[in-house]
């Protein structure tokens, strides 16, 4: 109940400062029209399932390290996994804490919270608001559809199945339902697509930025905490929720951007589509 107090809190005071602290251009409802927005998100999606054949060799300075890095965590999985659960188990206010936290990777809730963004900007004629909650809310469905053909895919043991192993079973477990859907972590990919969409429109406020990925690390940790992911689930999880956060931030500023006039009576924003 704290942490959902908490989280109120933290929306109304960033709801406040967008609300009034900005000049705002007229919302424009082709950008953010039917129309406009299932083309771009096909589009985006076939971005997304195209981007690994597009690898470039200067990609691959930072996806190695990645990947090495991944793979060291993937080793001490077990580890991780029986301190985090000690500590779980033996401590009632982490236990209440995690299962309180991770309802933040849930992607209804944070539909319900980009929901509550496009309300705030249409009650203010906030441009930046609105956009944020429509820039999280096609983020979150970008990595809903990519977590889900991942684990299909990846078919890995959950930490609580049967002797806690986490074996991979390409494919051939669809059956067995959500205990072999481990990899990746769905609520971490979740949260971390949206913390970065709201951290890059609000980049100018460093506290938002702070909040957003410190909650959402939170929400990977609680996941490891409650058994549901392994370490390595989670941080493949962020990683690849920033990645889709990101693209989808800086496909439509691509796409649309803002340019002030003015005059000696007043500044004007005008929403300017790239061809």
């Amino acid at each position: 109940m704290e942490i959902k107090s908490a989280t109120t809190s933290l929306l109304l005071i960033l709801f406040y400062h967008t609300g009034f602290s900005q000049e705002k251009p007229t919302i424009s409802s082709q950008e953010f029209g039917l129309k406009s927005s299932v083309t771009s998100f096909f589009q985006e999606e076939k971005k997304i399932w195209t981007s690994p054949f597009k690898i470039k060799k200067n990609d691959l300075n930072y996806i190695l390290p990645a990947a090495a890095g991944l793979g060291i965590i993937y080793t001490i999985d077990q580890p991780v996994r029986r301190e985090f659960l000690y500590f779980n188990n033996h401590q009632s206010s982490v236990n209440s804490f995690n299962k309180n936290i991770t309802y933040l990777g849930d992607g209804a809730v944070n539909i319900g919270i980009s929901s509550l963004f496009v309300l705030n900007g249409i009650l203010f004629n906030n441009h930046k608001s609105i956009e944020t909650g429509y820039l999280s809310s096609k983020a979150i469905v970008h990595a809903g559809i990519v977590v889900f053909v991942l684990k299909t895919i990846a078919g890995r043991e959950r930490p609580f199945y049967n002797d806690h192993q986490g074996r991979f079973h390409l494919f051939n477990k669809l059956e067995s339902g959500s205990a072999y859907h481990s990899f990746p972590s769905g609520h971490t990919i979740t949260a971390f697509s949206m913390a970065t969409v709201i951290a890059k429109e609000y980049s100018n406020k460093k506290w938002v930025g702070i909040t957003s990925y410190g909650l959402a690390s939170l929400v990977g940790l609680s996941r490891i905490g409650l058994d549901k992911h392994w370490a390595s689930d989670v941080v493949i999880g962020s990683i690849l929720g920033y990645a889709i956060g990101n693209f989808t931030y800086k496909n439509h500023q691509q796409r649309w951007h803002v340019i002030p006039s003015a005059n000696s009576k007043s500044i004007t924003l005008n929403i300017i589509k790239n061809i």
